[in-house]
């Protein structure tokens, strides 16, 4: 029986080459994401005290980006643009010859003299230094120096390009408050493996998580629960401004986008603790932890009320001014309309723009919200609730229900789709529902959808909802190492992806995980 399995895992491990391993080069194949084509060459280069690091011009701040990599492990400190250095360098080149790998594309080449990473874009140059960070003895990721330890890198030509441009994860900050320093740590670990995304859900009937200066009491109040549930004090808080510049300065520089997420119009009672006058009832609430209360609350948003339109621009003028996102997520997920129903504002509302009923009172205002967005230059994104009563062409979807009937009409209408189903993307599923391999196994882009507008699929984002898993350690074993898994979902083509070559690579990075800080299911 070992025999069988040796002779398996060999066959699964030439699979992935052009041409024979050796030992020496064997460390190529636990890249993750898989590149899109890797030929692997005889022989080895190794970073010594004599390596340097050239530059482009516009490339001087990648090249010191990856110095700060390979310095704490190795000791070095590796100079840029060294005088007549022309051998035992890692180069960084921009090349209009690369357009066809896009932004994010790159080419790595290592011979036995030189490294050198070349792409279209400085994007690809961050990507091509992750896949150089793992071609490295595992103990470059630590942070302190190393001994006894060879920086060697097997000789390989890589050419590699992401299959889907949008590669996210969503994280809840709402049902529980992470801190500055957990977000960091996962910003290195996404981008680590090629992940472009951080989506804030930043509201939500647990708290509101971020200042906004004209409405000073959705922190002061809305961002605590009541005190009758004595929460630990390290699951409420919220971001101040400057948190929120300084956590997009350090996402951009490792080509992660931040996405903020505000909710409307349900899943809103937060607001209703410091501002109930914005709702119908104008009862004010108090903030329970999830488990403590409705699941989704029957208070929202007053559609009726000129003066929550108007709350509503105040606050995403102040988060249009923080994020230099693209695109604004507004929710719209789960809105009851019992409350609708029953108010006289609301009711005129329906009437006086000619709706038929509150489903198509949801899609005005969604398109209201829309309409501002567009005109400060931003995208509408929403989860797949907002088609319900008509949806605006321009508007973005993040189909996460499931129903096909529902994708088909957005990509038949011409709306871009992020894929995102509960049935392999929800990553506060146990395990035992949701596995690594069936994470793996999810094909954004079937037969059916590659006859419908295709090109309108953006990609893949794994969501993580905080009302179970609600400590650090807890969080990051629900996501890690799935979180892998769709990441070469998103990267790579599913042509080149095999569930037994993922695996065994994803052993592998076991210790990668230890030494990033995650704490994580052994795979």
């Amino acid at each position: 029986m070992k025999k069988v399995i040796w002779i398996s895992f060999l066959i699964v491990m030439l699979s992935s080459f052009k041409e024979p391993l050796t030992g020496k080069t064997q460390k190529a194949i636990q890249i993750i994401p898989k590149p899109r084509e890797i030929t692997v060459l005889s022989g080895t280069f190794e970073m010594t005290d004599n390596t340097s690091i050239k530059a482009d011009q516009v490339l001087v701040l990648k090249a010191e980006q990856l110095r700060a990599y390979l310095s704490p492990a190795s000791g070095y400190m590796l100079p840029i643009n060294k005088k007549n250095a022309e051998e035992n360098i890692i180069e960084l080149k921009l090349t209009d010859d690369l357009s066809s790998l896009g932004e994010e594309g790159y080419k790595l080449n290592i011979t036995n003299k030189k490294v050198l990473i070349t792409s279209y874009r400085p994007k690809g140059i961050f990507w091509g230094i992750q896949t150089l960070r793992q071609l490295f003895p595992d103990e470059i990721l630590r942070k302190a120096k190393v001994d006894n330890v060879e920086w060697i890198l097997p000789c390989v030509n890589i050419v590699d390009k992401p299959r889907f441009n949008w590669r996210g994860l969503m994280i809840d900050y709402s049902r529980t408050f992470w801190n500055k320093s957990q977000t960091e740590k996962y910003i290195d670990a996404i981008s680590f493996y090629k992940m472009n995304k951080l989506h804030m859900h930043l509201t939500d009937d647990q708290g509101w998580r971020i200042e906004i200066n004209k409405y000073p009491d959705l922190t002061k109040i809305a961002s605590k629960f009541d005190t009758i549930y004595h929460e630990p004090p390290e699951r409420e808080g919220y971001y101040s401004k400057e948190d929120i510049r300084e956590l997009v300065r350090y996402a951009e520089a490792r080509n992660v986008e931040i996405i903020p997420e505000i909710e409307m119009p349900g899943h809103t009672s937060e607001v209703f603790a410091a501002y109930p006058g914005l709702s119908c009832t104008g009862e004010t609430l108090s903030i329970h932890p999830f488990f403590k209360g409705p699941e989704v609350n029957d208070d929202v948003l007053c559609a009726g009320k000129d003066e929550t339109i108007k709350f509503l621009e105040n606050v995403l003028s102040e988060i249009i001014e923080l994020f230099p996102s693209e695109y604004v997520h507004i929710g719209g997920d789960e809105c009851p309309k019992t409350r609708w129903e029953k108010c006289p504002l609301d009711q005129k509302r329906i009437k006086d723009e000619g709706l038929k009923n509150e489903q198509e009172l949801q899609s005005w205002f969604i398109r209201r919200i829309e309409k501002y967005l567009n005109s400060e230059g931003k995208k509408l994104i929403g989860w797949d609730e907002i088609i319900e009563g008509g949806l605006s062409k321009t508007a973005t979807m993040m189909f996460w229900r499931g129903d096909q009937n529902v994708l088909l009409a957005a990509l038949n209408q011409g709306n871009d789709v992020i894929m995102t189903p509960t049935s392999y993307c929800y990553f506060d599923y146990p395990y035992k529902v949701i596995s690594t391999e069936k994470v793996y196994s999810f094909e954004p882009l079937s037969d059916k959808l590659k006859k419908v507008n295709p090109e309108h699929i953006l990609g893949v984002q794994a969501n993580f909802w905080s009302h179970i898993d609600r400590s650090e350690p807890t969080m990051d074993r629900q996501i890690f190492p799935r979180i892998l898994a769709l990441a070469e979902v998103g990267w790579t083509e599913a042509v080149n992806r095999n569930w037994d070559n993922f695996s065994l690579r994803l052993k592998h990075h076991n210790k990668s995980l230890d030494l990033l800080n995650i704490y994580h299911m052994i795979n």
